[in-house]
């Protein structure tokens, strides 16, 4: 366990510790390989460490970062012998997708309000059904949203560095209506049957009896739709952070054809964080393991991982009626959490893989 006490600005504030674990690690005696595991926020953590520790910093402080990395404090890390990310969310992404584009101010824009009757919201179930021109008009003013937020970051960035911020060295951000952790408008949460439903290619699933097939992967997830009870909070529907944090862990650019499909999601920019998983996953050309649970969202985002992953050994598996937590999520389901990680020790034991 590599505990931090350092200033929370960007997830290569943890590398040195990483790496300093890595080294500790391979200094015991029989210690022949280390691999290292992310699971949920902390998969774009390993993502990005493994990318950095194999390529160097140059690959987190290009010009196509919004904010690059701090590249003088990324050298020489240890290098991992091989990756697995569990449930890995997207990165910067993740929190991108979670931008209500309804709020204007005090007021809600009603015609793009997922969270309205008017627009197919159930205030009673959580469920909804939008129309396609909805889903349309709501991704596009989340992309602008987006841009506009981003820009105002990085003015309020410029105005501190030449000295004009509310202090020297960063200033409060808040970013009304823009989901924490799984919170957040996000319409695959109230409609999973449409949106991050399922894999566009089949991958091994491990099922609920033990035996194993290659299928499409379909997200068994519920709707969550009591997050509309807690629009307007502090607490859940607000980035309440700082400029450089924000830049640093959670802008990301969009483009106008921005939108999340049944099985997919377009029109991101990948590259333009530091934090983004895909971007750091095409960095990682250790054996890779990427393990979804199939009642959570991250089915679709798991395949975009691994699609993107340099890796030549790199496999992806679905852990049937597992939750995020890898408990399962209906009592048919057994002992997911042990089916999860059985599968984790099998792939390390793999003859030759290491």
């Amino acid at each position: 366990m590599v505990n931090h006490h350092g200033p929370d600005e960007g997830l290569w504030t943890y590398a040195p510790g990483i790496a300093s674990g890595i080294r500790y690690l391979r200094s015991l005696p029989g210690v022949q390989r280390v691999i290292i595991i992310g699971h949920s926020g902390g998969a774009p953590l390993m993502a990005f460490y493994d990318n950095v520790a194999e390529h160097g910093p140059a690959v987190c402080d290009g010009p196509e970062k919004i904010y690059p990395c701090p590249a003088s404090s990324l050298t020489h890390l240890a290098r991992p012998d091989g990756v697995i990310l569990l449930d890995p969310p997207l990165g910067a992404f993740h929190t991108m997708s979670g931008l209500d584009p309804a709020v204007r101010g005090e007021k809600r824009t009603p015609a793009l309000d997922m969270f309205s009757r008017a627009n197919g919201f159930d205030d009673v179930t959580g469920k909804a059904t939008y129309s396609h021109r909805f889903a349309r008009e709501f991704y596009a003013a989340q992309s602008a949203r987006n841009d506009r937020i981003v820009a105002r970051a990085l003015t309020r960035l410029r105005a501190i560095e030449h000295g004009k911020g509310q202090f020297r060295d960063d200033e409060p951000f808040v970013v009304p209506g823009m989901g924490v952790n799984a919170a957040g408008a996000r319409l695959y949460q109230t409609e999973p049957a449409t949106f991050m439903a399922h894999t566009r290619q089949p991958h091994l699933l491990l099922k609920a009896d033990g035996s194993t097939a290659r299928a499409i992967i379909r997200s068994m997830r519920p709707p969550l739709g009591q997050f509309a009870r807690e629009l307007g909070t502090l607490r859940q529907m607000t980035q309440n952070t700082t400029v450089r944090s924000f830049l640093a862990e959670n802008a990301i650019r969009t483009t106008p054809d921005f939108a999340i499909t049944a099985d997919d999601i377009v029109g991101v920019q990948w590259a333009s964080s530091a934090t983004s998983t895909p971007v750091n996953a095409a960095g990682i050309t250790v054996p890779a393991l990427v393990m979804v649970m199939t009642c959570h969202y991250l089915v679709v985002p798991g395949e975009i991982v691994y699609d993107h992953l340099a890796a030549r050994d790199r496999t992806y598996a679905a852990v049937a009626g597992a939750s995020h937590m890898f408990t399962p999520c209906r009592p048919q389901y057994g002992d997911t959490g042990m089916r999860t990680f059985d599968f984790v020790a099998a792939w390390l034991a793999q003859p030759g893989r290491f």
